[in-house]
Parts: structure tokens; C-alpha cells; sequence
């Protein structure tokens, strides 16, 4: 099978997962629109393709570094903590289509994602795992290895995609009683991976 092709398989295993950056983009489809949810999805992509090209390009030393690593996790748990308050206090509204358009820049959008996944320590450590183990397993000389992860990368863009248009179809089903659990329950959710962080960074660096 075409490394490629190969890449696009391994990448439909990203359906099951369900990190920060999933409910953020669940959340920004549905208060937002869709489109502002696909520059979301564009951030989280973009910060998955740096790390998958330092590790591929031989700079996982980087990655490894305790020091990298801290300020990386410490920047983490101050983001996660952040949208968490935000997405907790934030007033609930039903936005028409002029006021989506108007709630939040597309830059903005794709920033959050970014953030939001780049920041990640656990991120870092997927994706370094992933190409060592697929390394190994394929044999694939760096250029099959930039087809596999070209078509994994591909993929998990393409479902983040259809993840935001979902929610966004389902947006008929929104009230205003719905737009405040569904925002403290992202709040809820990011609490728990910023602990998830704080605990790494207690184990390793205390």
C-alpha cells in the first residue's frame, strides 16, 4: 500500500480521540459557524504538521529537552485554565447568521487552535512516538515517511472538518439552556487536562 494511503488509514484512529481542541472546535461550530470552526481546525492541523516536521527533520532533541517541555506544559496549564474561566462565565447568546459572522476573527480562530494543541506536552509526545514506531514498523525511507504523514495529516484534518459541519447541521437543536452546559462543559473538560498538565509537571519537574 502507498505510504500515502497508508497515512490516511492511521489517520481515521483520530475518531476516537477526543483531546481540548475537539470540544473547542465543537464549540466554535456551533456559536460561531462552520466556517470559523475549519480556521480552528486549520490552527490544530498546522501546529500537528510543525511537530511532525522537527521530529521528521531530526530536531526531536528539541522535544525532548526537560526545560522545552516545562515552559511548554506551564504555558499549557495557564492557556487551558484560561478558556476554562472564560468558557465557564461566558454569557450565553443565540447568534443569527450577520452575528456569527461578526463573533470572533477567523485569525483569532485559527491562533485558538493552534494554542490549544501546540501547547500540549502530551501532543509533542504523540507525535514522536507515533513516527518512531512507524519508522520501525514500515521501514519507510524520510521520503515515504513524508507521504505516510502527509496522508495521516490530511486525514485528521479532514475529520476535524466534518466534526465542526456535524455540530454545525446540528445547530437547529440549540437553546439558550443548551449554549451554557455545553460551555461549562467544555470548562469542566479543560479543567481536567490543565490537571492532567499539573500533575505531569509535579511528577517530572518537583
Amino acid at each position: 500500500m502507498p505510504p500515502f494511503v497508508n497515512g490516511l488509514f492511521f489517520g481515521l484512529i483520530f475518531i476516537f480521540i477526543l483531546g481540548p481542541a475537539f470540544f473547542a472546535l465543537i464549540q466554535s461550530s456551533l456559536q460561531q459557524g462552520f466556517r470559523k470552526a475549519i480556521f480552528l481546525a486549520i490552527g490544530v492541523s498546522v501546529s500537528d504538521t510543525i511537530y511532525v516536521m522537527v521530529v521528521l527533520f531530526g530536531l526531536a532533541a528539541l522535544l525532548d529537552g526537560e526545560e522545552f517541555r516545562f515552559w511548554v506544559a506551564l504555558g499549557g496549564v495557564v492557556l487551558l485554565i484560561a478558556y476554562a474561566i472564560y468558557s465557564w462565565l461566558k454569557q450565553p447568546k443565540i447568534f443569527n447568521e450577520k452575528e456569527k459572522n461578526q463573533d470572533g476573527s477567523y485569525l483569532r480562530n485559527f491562533i485558538k487552535g493552534l494554542l490549544l494543541n501546540g501547547l500540549n506536552p502530551l501532543v509533542i509526545v504523540f507525535w514522536a512516538t507515533w513516527i518512531s514506531n512507524i519508522t520501525v514498523r514500515f521501514e519507510y525511507d524520510f521520503a515515504a515517511q513524508m507521504q505516510f504523514f502527509l496522508g495521516m495529516l490530511a486525514m485528521i484534518l479532514g475529520l476535524d472538518i466534518a466534526k465542526a459541519f456535524i455540530a454545525h447541521r446540528l445547530k437547529h437543536l440549540i437553546t439558550i439552556r443548551f449554549i451554557k452546559r455545553m460551555n461549562r462543559a467544555v470548562a469542566i473538560v479543560l479543567i481536567l487536562f490543565s490537571g492532567q498538565l499539573i500533575y505531569y509537571l509535579i511528577e517530572n519537574y518537583t
